[in-house]
């Protein structure tokens, strides 16, 4: 039955994974218009028949209508580019406004990245509903909704947080990981590295970031099922092929020529200039978190957010 739940795991966080990269990418769309060959098309899709290869003539298909196209029917000029403005803002405003309008009314659970409270269930705490049906569902909708919005944040936290609601509620299908909470984290382990596998289509990542990061007991019967449920989560999403170029990832990049020894003083450099700009970045979140606890706005995380979205 646990190579059995790893497969279910990975075939639903892989799927999920893919219905997110798709609707973000269509919304993401949908704040500078619209397909007229049909509204379920993206950008890149709609104009995939008239323009096959270069993005440049992409951008000038006629089957693709910018909102002051639709609205005032003009395409160029001043008020048609404060019309796109507009509607651009009021598109990311009214996604950015369900997004934390349904976390804060359903399932507060589903706020943040997720990844510090999957550390501390898997530690041993037990926080009720945190990985229940109803956090999946919100999760799943409001994390679309955010990356949509044009929100300087990442769905590959939130996608751990996806997986481990899976792995948690594909548990209760099992009885042998339905009344052993020891048995329900060694899935949770599992989930995880499906979670990170997804995210950045990397199975032996997730499995590391499983085993180093967010899990204090990893046994190796765990190690070979999170490969595994890792591994299906990535086919799962390669074969769903959400950005239509058969990547795991929008962003890639292809090594054509090899590396020369030199290169390592500027790689080393970058390392250290990056190891000490991180530090500093932490202690400045560290220090706004606890400003901004103290602030008028944080009573108001509706306002606030409409407040950065614009």
């Amino acid at each position: 039955s646990g190579w059995l739940l790893m497969l279910l795991i990975g075939l639903l966080s892989g799927s999920l994974a893919g219905l997110i990269d798709i609707s973000a990418h269509w919304m993401t769309d949908l704040k500078e218009g619209i397909c007229t060959e049909g509204f379920w098309f993206n950008h890149e899709h709609c104009c995939w028949n008239s323009q096959q290869v270069t993005f440049e003539d992409r951008d000038k298909c006629p089957e693709w209508n910018s909102w002051s196209q639709l609205i005032i029917n003009m395409d160029e000029g001043a008020f048609a580019y404060i019309v796109n403005y507009f509607m651009y803002v009021l598109w990311a405003l009214l996604f950015a406004f369900l997004a934390v309008s349904l976390v804060k009314v359903f399932a507060p659970y589903a706020c943040g990245s997720g990844i510090p409270e999957i550390k501390t269930i898997l530690s041993g705490f037990i926080i009720r509903g945190y990985l229940g049906k109803w956090t999946l569902i919100i999760k799943t909708i409001t994390l679309v909704l955010a990356v949509s919005s044009g929100l300087s944040l990442g769905k590959e936290g939130p996608l751990v947080h996806v997986a481990c609601c899976c792995g948690n509620i594909l548990c209760h299908c099992f009885n042998k990981y339905r009344k052993n909470e020891a048995k329900r984290r060694e899935v949770l382990s599992a989930a995880a590295a499906a979670g990170v596998s997804v995210a950045f289509g990397a199975p032996i990542g997730g499995v590391l970031f499983s085993l180093e990061e967010v899990s204090y007991y990893f046994p190796l019967k765990t190690l070979w099922r999170s490969f595994f449920a890792a591994l299906v989560a990535a086919f799962t999403l390669r074969s769903i092929n959400p950005f239509g170029n058969s990547r795991l990832v929008l962003f890639y990049v292809e090594f054509h020529t090899p590396w020369h020894l030199f290169e390592l003083v500027p790689f080393i450099l970058l390392g250290i200039f990056g190891g000490l700009w991180g530090a500093l970045f932490i202690r400045t979140n560290i220090a706004w978190c606890r400003k901004r606890k103290t602030t008028q706005l944080g009573k108001y995380p509706i306002i606030e957010v409409l407040i950065v979205t614009a």
